[in-house]
């Protein structure tokens, strides 16, 4: 698996503890993002870091290599650090009493075993325009404005298309695009153009570039 995926998390409550609160994911894919946020009352700043993380990977339609980078130390330091111990002592501290938010940290990590995930801290309302946005997307949805949701599309889920160009009721050249299985409109991304008079060259090297991944397999 290469590692394309980086997702971006923030979470943020306006009085905490129990006040009303957002989470907000941003992956980005290649050239492509997709970005999602929440609301959640009566609730605290470190359960909504784990809610955006948890809702990032739930977004997630298959196992996947990615980088998830969060500005909250108690999300990053917990997952890499502290869950381990945790876990061999029943979801309790040295001193017996129960961790804090364990709901939330089981679903995390029950989602991150999907998955092969870098964590990455990163200094927030700094100069990273990522974790700028999810920041604002989470200040939104506090005040009840909620951001888009889609999934993107893994490279290994679109397949080439061909058509042709035409000018003045001539082929000229023909369109090659990455697309969807199924997806029917044209789209102007990963898309490149060939003339007619190079076809032929370009039709050598796929069969060439075909025998070659044939005699590697």
């Amino acid at each position: 698996m290469k590692q394309q995926i980086k997702i971006y998390t923030d979470g943020g409550c306006d009085r905490n503890p129990g006040g009303t609160g957002g989470w907000a994911y941003l992956i980005t894919n290649g050239d492509r993002t997709v970005e999602n946020s929440g609301r959640v009352e009566n609730t605290t700043n470190n359960r909504m870091e784990l809610t955006a993380a948890i809702q990032a990977l739930h977004a997630l339609t298959r196992p996947t290599e990615l980088e998830l980078l969060t500005d909250s130390q108690y999300l990053s330091r917990g997952i890499t650090e502290w869950i381990g111990n945790w876990v061999r002592q029943g979801w309790h501290l040295k001193d017996g009493s129960p961790v804090k938010n364990t709901d939330l940290w089981q679903d995390l990590a029950a989602q991150a075993r999907k998955h092969r995930i870098t964590w990455t801290w990163v200094k927030g309302h700094a100069d990273d325009p990522y974790n700028l946005h999810v920041d604002q997307l989470v200040q939104a949805a506090i005040k009840g404005k909620k951001g888009k949701a889609s999934v993107p599309k893994e490279s290994s889920d679109l397949v080439p298309k061909v058509e042709l160009v035409m000018k003045q009721h001539k082929p000229v050249a023909i369109s090659i695009r990455m697309a969807a299985p199924g997806e029917s409109k044209s789209s102007s991304a990963k898309k490149i153009q060939v003339d007619l008079k190079h076809i032929q060259k370009l039709i050598e090297d796929l069969l060439e570039a075909q025998r070659q991944a044939e005699e590697n397999r």
